[in-house]
């Protein structure tokens, strides 16, 4: 879908968001217009800077909200820059601190220096943007009586905010997401949605539950209003849940290294891996491996040079629970 005037879908009397790819969050005060993410490209970016003039001829675009680091919440970001001239950028540190050095989002991927083919691929961010200001858990009061209710939704990426949006006009509150909470869609296509820690994953999943909103926008996603939040953070649990669990049942059956556990997860989901699934599904299961054997549920052994995981005792009282 594109970003335009048309598509449009005003929330309240100042907060709105653009459908699409990454939602794109859209606050308009009387002389301003904040945007929550950029989209993935420099095409979003021009898109976007369009699309606001258009909706808003009198008022200038002057914030970036970035929830979070990655290439699709952030590749407008520079285009964006070069045409207003001094838009400025608001983000955590560390998310910050990836968005300078866009090179090291596939070495966090791939956990190498990558070779041609996936330095090409969408999820690696092409230009860099520095944060102008750097955010952590407070509330920012903008114009027109606005506040943004900044929340810390770590596990997806380490330190990704979530931005809720109360205006001061009509009283809703809109909740921006990132991807601390997916869509019944993303999650039925992708089913293994990336992250780095899936405690924490769910930690954020239930401080959202606990959070009262109008409208909850996550960024892959339908915007759902008021209590239909609860299916959608429930069913956000279980597929971290059934991962873990499959995980845990096929190390029951046999030691195996990190990307034999890949090749059963992926099976068992009837995956058909193209080369960007794989070093994203393959860091994931890293990162839920890295989760069971902190909590004591999985071990690994060196074996002849390779490192082998296995269930431990622990797994099988695990899942009766």
């Amino acid at each position: 879908m594109p970003i335009d005037k048309e598509h449009f879908i005003k929330l309240s009397g100042h907060v709105g968001f653009f459908p699409h790819t990454t939602n794109i969050g859209v606050i308009a005060t009387e002389k301003k217009v904040y945007i929550i993410d950029s989209g993935t490209c420099t095409e979003d970016g021009n898109e976007i800077c369009k699309a606001v003039k258009d909706l808003f001829p009198e008022k200038k675009l002057s914030v970036i909200l970035n929830t979070h680091a990655h290439s699709d919440h952030t590749g407008g970001n520079a285009e964006i820059i070069r045409e207003t001239e001094d838009c400025e950028i608001w983000a955590s540190f560390k998310e910050s601190r990836v968005m300078d050095f866009p090179e090291s989002m596939i070495v966090l991927y791939y956990g190498a220096a990558p070779f041609k083919e996936l330095s090409g691929l969408s999820f690696s961010l092409q230009e860099g943007s520095s944060a102008t200001r750097i955010l952590k858990e407070e509330t920012i009061e903008i114009e027109d009586g606005i506040t943004i209710e900044c929340f810390s939704l770590s596990g997806h990426y380490f330190e990704q905010l979530g931005y809720l949006v109360h205006d001061g006009r009509d009283g809703k509150s809109s909740f921006f997401l990132g991807d601390s909470c997916f869509g019944i869609r993303m999650l039925k296509k992708y089913w293994i949605p990336f992250m780095i820690d899936p405690l924490r994953f769910r930690d954020s999943i239930k401080k959202i539950e606990s959070i009262p909103a109008d409208f909850y926008i996550p960024s892959h996603g339908d915007c759902m209003e008021g209590d239909t939040i609860q299916a959608v953070a429930e069913m956000n649990i279980i597929v971290t849940l059934e991962t873990e669990t499959l995980i845990l049942n096929v190390l029951k059956k046999a030691e195996l290294t990190h990307e034999e556990v890949v090749e059963a997860v992926a099976d068992y989901a009837g995956l058909e891996m193209k080369l960007g699934q794989f070093v994203l599904i393959g860091s994931t299961i890293k990162s839920y491996l890295s989760s069971l054997y902190d909590r004591g549920l999985v071990s690994f052994r060196m074996d002849s040079n390779r490192m082998l995981w296995r269930a431990t005792e622990a797994a099988y009282e695990w899942q009766t629970v």
